[in-house]
């Protein structure tokens, strides 16, 4: 039971990982907009296709990337307990408690000022908004790829 323990934490979050990397790629024409959301670099008109794309995937990502987070942070809760709170699936599971906390703490406020607010709505509001959840989206990335590689590192190594 161990090992189907730890083979599904890494499932869920090499999951995770790749859910990150698509809306990563999908925003890559915006990246620029994370540091500084007026940059010239990204047109208006590329901000607002963006924009666009993510709000039709609010509806339908958020749920699934928080059943899936939710599901590997039990799982990890579960391993850690399965191997008495040794240090190796503890460190996997404090690592994710504090960039999920983090995460968390942002999340909705950044997929609201995307869901709430129309693409062809004022360029300024657009572009930030769209800079913030990008930027989330790339510490969610780097949480679940962390974790997949703390725990293939010190778990079942």
């Amino acid at each position: 039971m161990i090992p189907l323990i730890s083979s599904l934490v890494t499932v869920c979050f090499a999951f995770a990982c790749g859910i990150f990397l698509t809306l990563s790629y999908i925003e890559k024409p915006v990246w620029a907009v994370m540091r500084n959301p007026m940059t010239p670099n990204v047109s208006d008109e590329t901000a607002r296709t963006v924009h666009a794309a993510l709000n039709r995937l609010i509806r339908l990502l958020p749920p699934t990337m928080m059943a899936t987070m939710g599901t590997g942070t039990v799982l990890l809760a579960v391993q850690a307990w399965q191997r008495d709170f040794a240090w190796a699936p503890l460190t996997v599971l404090i690592v994710l408690v504090l960039c999920l906390g983090y995460m968390l703490s942002q999340l909705f406020g950044r997929i609201e000022a995307v869901k709430d607010y129309p693409s062809d709505g004022k360029i300024e509001i657009v572009r930030e908004g769209l800079g913030k959840l990008a930027a989330l989206h790339h510490i969610g990335l780097f949480s679940a790829a962390l974790t997949v590689l703390l725990q293939v590192a010190l778990v079942q190594a």
